[in-house]
């Protein structure tokens, strides 16, 4: 078994560790639960047979009472940290990035149902009332659905640019709704907060860019879909509750909360 060295990468539910001659490792932190590096595995699985540039999962060990998936290494960088280092070619990155959301958004998948995952993670989401989760369930019911493949969160640093741009992370991959992924993706550049491990920089950096970034993916994405910026706004409500589930400081869940509650209003 190749030995696991220098760690690449952090993120809130796993290390990326360099793994062996062309691989890397995903050592996922105690307290994962296994089922959802299983479900990884197979979604990760499903996503590179389609063709999706993506990072191939070649096994799943365990390392040290920790879990973790081999995949195939990605050479390049994130977007994320072009931006960060070359600021002046955030729009050339924000288009390129509306347009590979929009090559993921082509292809027809069966993978775990966008509104039903919404709708279990709504169920568990900490602040909001019991009313206030049956209203937003509710309302899920009443949008449109479909099968296409969406990454569920997808963001500047999870897109790779080397040889090839490759899209990575795809834990929380389902089929649902585009404009219900877009959605995500709106709310994370309005909303979302850096990992901790992130340099002061980047992070000052990139609440600078954020707007401009939101405002050129968003006319990208619409430009070349037959999505309305109202489908992608409908999808807001849900994904913003579902968000609440997550491990993301509680200012973020509070500007989350007060926009939910004020979309319950006029919903």
């Amino acid at each position: 078994m190749p030995e696991a060295n220098k760690v690449i990468a952090y993120g809130r539910t796993a290390e990326i560790l360099q793994y062996g001659n062309g691989q890397v490792l995903k050592l996922f932190r105690i307290g994962i639960p296994m089922n959802t590096v299983q479900e990884e595995f197979r979604i990760s699985s499903m996503v590179y047979h389609q063709g999706i540039p993506s990072p191939q999962p070649i096994q799943m060990i365990n390392l040290n009472d920790r879990a973790g998936i081999i995949y195939q290494e990605c050479l390049g960088t994130t977007l994320l940290n072009m931006i960060s280092k070359k600021p002046w070619l955030v729009f050339r990155a924000s288009k390129k990035m509306a347009k590979i959301h929009l090559d993921i958004h082509k292809v027809s998948i069966e993978l775990p149902s966008q509104k039903e995952s919404l709708k279990s993670r709504i169920h568990e989401a900490p602040i909001l009332t019991r009313e206030e989760k049956h209203q937003i369930i509710d309302y899920i019911d009443r949008l449109k659905g479909e099968n296409k493949l969406c990454h569920g969160d997808f963001h500047p640093d999870n897109i790779i640019l080397g040889e090839a741009e490759w899209i990575i992370d795809w834990m929380t991959g389902m089929s649902g709704h585009p404009a219900g992924d877009a959605a995500r993706t709106l709310l994370l550049f309005k909303f979302g907060t850096l990992p901790e491990e992130a340099p002061k920089f980047v992070v000052f950096l990139i609440s600078l860019l954020r707007r401009l970034m939101l405002r050129t993916y968003i006319r990208t994405y619409i430009k070349n879909s037959t999505i309305s910026l109202n489908e992608i706004e409908q999808w807001i409500l849900p994904v913003a509750a579902a968000r609440l589930c997550e491990s993301i400081p509680q200012k973020e869940k509070d500007e989350l909360v007060k926009l939910i509650r004020s979309q319950l209003l006029v919903s």
